[in-house]
């Protein structure tokens, strides 16, 4: 006689497959036109950040950025293990909205032509149950995927992915990057936002 056994299979219908709406992330079955970028963003003796390429799609943007940081001369080992720590936990650290954001939080940001900007630190846009939920009212900048990483005792490199809705304009638009935890100011890039226009322009479904 068998003492522990499994429970039984439970009747239920299948849930309904919901596509997730475009500023959510990238269409799952699109093969969107990669853009070499190989932009830097920021760069000092002790860390560099590059935005390397951009994946375009008809309503938005995935953009890869890559860190990278090293210890400098006279940095003490446990300075050097601190920002090690710093780099693979912290900088995804979670904010808490209404208050400061702490100097460990790494924060990107996006500036169009026309004013409009979005944040990594602006929340996620949220539907309280609404499905499909109504568009947010300005564009959306979030992590989406990336974080890996490896590190040695000479090198810390870790990647990161965004996810930008809608698409940008095909008019120079500004990066923006801050990390005050590792002494970034707050860093402004233009980017080439009509060489992305006209990649998305070649994404297109896996299945016709």
């Amino acid at each position: 006689m068998d003492f522990f056994t499994a429970p039984p299979a439970r009747d239920r219908e299948p849930e309904e497959e919901k596509a997730h709406p475009p500023w959510m992330g990238p269409p799952d079955a699109v093969l969107g036109r990669t853009v070499d970028i190989g932009r830097t963003l920021f760069r000092s003796e002790a860390l560099v950040v590059v935005l390397t390429s951009a994946v375009a799609f008809p309503e938005g943007a995935k953009l890869h950025l890559r860190i990278a940081a090293r210890p400098v001369e006279g940095m003490n080992k446990d300075t050097w293990w601190e920002r090690r720590d710093l780099m693979f936990e912290r900088s995804h650290s979670r904010f808490r909205p209404g208050k400061a954001l702490e100097d460990e939080i790494l924060r990107f940001g996006v500036r169009f032509s026309d004013g409009g900007k979005a944040t990594t630190v602006d929340g996620r846009p949220h539907h309280d149950g609404e499905w499909p939920p109504p568009p947010p009212d300005g564009p959306v900048l979030q992590q989406h995927g990336g974080g890996g990483g490896s590190g040695s005792d000479r090198l810390i490199s870790l990647s990161w992915n965004l996810w930008l809705w809608p698409l940008p304009p095909a008019e120079p638009f500004e990066v923006a990057v801050e990390w005050p935890a590792f002494d970034v100011p707050l860093t402004f890039t233009e980017i080439d936002g009509a060489a992305i226009a006209a990649a998305a322009e070649h994404a297109r479904p896996y299945w016709p």
